[in-house]
């Protein structure tokens, strides 16, 4: 009775142990919701307190990360971001109101991401002065990783035009 009670236990220890995830080496960006996001939304009550942002399960990289207002691009992925291999970069370019050059903007996801989908990739301070009342005009997001090769992309209507 105690070897099936020990095996059982050995079963049950082993069946709770997780796998590291499998890195990937491609990644759909299946959507991009683009908007106007001010320093309030992203405010946790554990900021009050400690004054600190907490991201809890989110990842937000932002253009001048210490500005928190500006216009977001939510990438909305088909695998979780701790799948990405380490050095994963985010690249992102725009063409933003009164600029006829393409703004260009590297993010750098976090060593230890969340075991998330979305990542909020912002233009803030400096990068986007415009408040809300602006929007840019067409977009292209690519994502590489750490030697550079491209694991997915994907780009706004107006940006094949």
């Amino acid at each position: 009775m105690r070897f099936f009670l020990l095996a059982l236990l050995s079963l049950f220890v082993a069946s709770c142990v997780s796998k590291r995830p499998q890195i990937v080496n491609a990644v759909e960006i299946k959507d991009i919701l683009p908007r106007y996001m001010e320093e309030w939304q992203f405010m946790r009550i554990s900021e009050y307190v400690t004054e600190k942002e907490k991201q809890g399960n989110r990842s937000i990289l932002r253009s001048d990360s210490s500005a928190r207002s500006g216009y977001y691009f939510i990438l909305i992925l088909d695998k979780k971001l701790k799948r990405l291999p380490p050095g994963t970069v985010f690249e992102g370019e725009f063409f933003i109101p009164k600029s006829p050059d393409v703004q260009k903007h590297a993010f750098m996801l976090p060593n230890k991401p969340p075991g998330t989908k979305e990542i909020f990739l912002g233009l803030t301070g400096d990068d986007w002065p415009y408040g809300k009342d602006r929007v840019p005009s067409a977009w292209r997001f690519t994502i590489k990783d750490g030697n550079g090769k491209v694991l997915g992309s994907k780009k706004s209507y107006l940006w094949s035009l």
